[in-house]
């Protein structure tokens, strides 16, 4: 049973050569949480993530399908026009023990308040469709209104020879 799972990562990446890192393990600022965290203070957001499930901060996210971007919001190709897609079997991951959980966040309110986490199987993740049309810049939905994965990494980091860059 192969598990195809998608991650986008920015144009300006070593991720073919260094793998997928988890926020653990990146080196650049985490300013994306510190309003969430209420900390700029690197160990205090790991804490804060950690807080909403335990390994969150050796977790990368991840979807079930490319982004379809299909005329709505233009926040979705500009996002994919400036990111590279790699995808990735997520079974082969967890048969090779790189994977300890998998997370569903599935909804948020605007700027990722409210996060709704559960625990999943690999079987129990969800292939139905997504609906790209709740993207809504303007009202600061994006993620929080796309069902997507966490995969908890052992070490924080999927492998580049587990990887395939996308088209």
């Amino acid at each position: 049973m192969t598990i195809k799972l998608y991650h986008y990562a920015p144009r300006d990446n070593t991720i073919m050569k260094d793998g997928i890192l988890s926020v653990s393990r990146i080196s650049r600022d985490l300013f994306y949480y510190a309003h969430r965290a209420k900390s700029d203070n690197r160990n205090d957001i790991l804490q804060w993530l950690d807080a909403s499930f335990s390994g969150r901060s050796r977790s990368v996210s991840c979807l079930t399908e490319p982004i379809r971007w299909q005329g709505n919001d233009p926040m979705l190709k500009d996002f994919v026009d400036s990111r590279v897609l790699f995808s990735f079997d997520a079974m082969q991951l967890l048969q090779d023990g790189i994977i300890e959980s998998i997370w569903c966040k599935d909804g948020s309110e605007a700027g990722g308040i409210n996060e709704k986490f559960y625990q999943v199987s690999a079987e129990e993740i969800d292939f139905s469709p997504l609906k790209w049309e709740k993207c809504d810049k303007s009202k600061g939905l994006f993620f929080a209104a796309v069902r997507h994965y966490m995969l908890v990494l052992k070490d924080g980091i999927i492998p580049s020879h587990y990887l395939i860059q996308e088209k």
